[in-house]
């Protein structure tokens, strides 16, 4: 069982939540070449394109805390693109009004301006300043409205330096952390996200299963069910009403109810035949909605709901190939569900 769906409050990054959603993965996905690291205060995501994302947040537990984003895609000249947000769980409003500014060593390096989303950015100079402080270890702070929002550069220096080792830049020009005078050849070139071709289905929503699907569905998935020994639904989740889509001439998708824990639940998806001559095929045991073709599941890293998981899966009229996965960053009461998008695979869908 994934630890999403023990019960408890116990309080853990998304980072580490596994979420057991068993999606059919196309062969790219398979491969996929993410890179995931975490030190102290900080994190590093990579994705399947070498797109990496590294977060730095407060000291745990100090608040108000704040976060500072920073992507950068893979190749040579790509810039760094930096995003601040100060912390603003309980109220949506305190990112309205005037901008805050950067703290370094106590003494203010101006006001950010917007970016959007709720959030901040650095300009050119303060970026700089900022990178120079995290190198020497400097107080950096955010203040707004005489409050000051905390933030930490502790495990920065180990985060950015692996961020530059995943892209090649390592001892570059180019690199943020350990610049050196090394040719840029060893850059890495981005990859190119895996393409995905979106099959057309006939229902682009669940309904209930009437009567006759019922009595010739229901038996056989539960003996599939009772076969699988990894599966987690209980008794009483699959004893509710459940649902079908039908995908085209000769599959369906049916939904069944399948575990209930404290702040996430999970329905098991299945691919049938509309004959039902072929053995069904468990898609997920974590999904939580179906829409025109996409298979999600999205998951709370703590019942806050201020970080959570996602991933989603495409019918490309065959079965369910995995599209996106991600998360959104550490559980840090910075927004009420999550402060970033920061994904770890991503793919280019096309059709219908």
């Amino acid at each position: 069982m994934s630890r999403a769906k023990q019960d408890g409050n116990v309080l853990f990054s998304v980072r580490m939540l596994a979420v057991s959603l068993v999606l059919a993965m196309s062969s790219a996905a398979a491969k996929d070449v993410s890179v995931t690291f975490s030190h102290k205060d900080w994190d590093l995501s990579c994705d399947n394109t070498l797109t990496c994302r590294a977060a730095g947040y407060a000291p745990e537990s100090e608040e108000p805390g704040s976060t500072v984003l920073l992507t950068r895609k893979a190749g040579r000249g790509e810039p760094v693109v930096n995003k601040v947000m100060l912390a603003h769980y309980d109220d949506a409003q305190q990112q309205t009004g005037a901008a805050p500014e950067l703290f370094i060593a106590g003494r203010t390096a101006g006001r950010l301006s917007s970016a959007g989303d709720e959030s901040w950015q650095m300009s050119e100079d303060q970026f700089t300043r900022f990178l120079a402080a995290l190198k020497k270890d400097d107080a950096l702070s955010f203040r707004r409205d005489d409050r000051t929002y905390l933030f930490s550069g502790a495990g920065s220096s180990a985060v950015l330096l692996k961020m530059d080792d995943v892209q090649g830049r390592v001892n570059t020009p180019g690199a943020i952390l350990r610049q050196g005078k090394a040719s840029e050849s060893t850059v890495k070139l981005p990859l190119d996200a895996p393409r995905i071709t979106r099959a057309p289905v006939i229902d682009k929503n669940l309904r209930p299963m009437n009567q006759q699907e019922d009595a010739l569905i229901r038996p056989v998935l539960l003996q599939a069910l009772a076969a699988d020994a990894e599966q987690s639904c209980s008794d009483d989740r699959l004893s509710e009403p459940w649902e079908i889509a039908r995908l085209d001439p000769q599959f369906s998708l049916v939904a069944a109810p399948c575990w209930l824990a404290a702040y996430n639940a999970g329905d098991a998806y299945f691919l049938v035949s509309n004959t039902m001559q072929s053995a069904p095929v468990l898609v997920s045991d974590s999904a939580t909605g179906y829409d025109n073709g996409l298979i999600s599941s999205a998951m709370k890293g703590r019942g806050l709901g201020d970080c959570w998981s996602y991933e989603t899966s495409v019918w490309d009229g065959s079965r369910f190939v995995e599209s996106e996965r991600g998360d959104t960053g550490r559980c840090a009461l910075i927004r009420a569900g999550g402060a970033w998008d920061i994904p770890v695979y991503v793919s280019e869908v096309v059709g219908p």
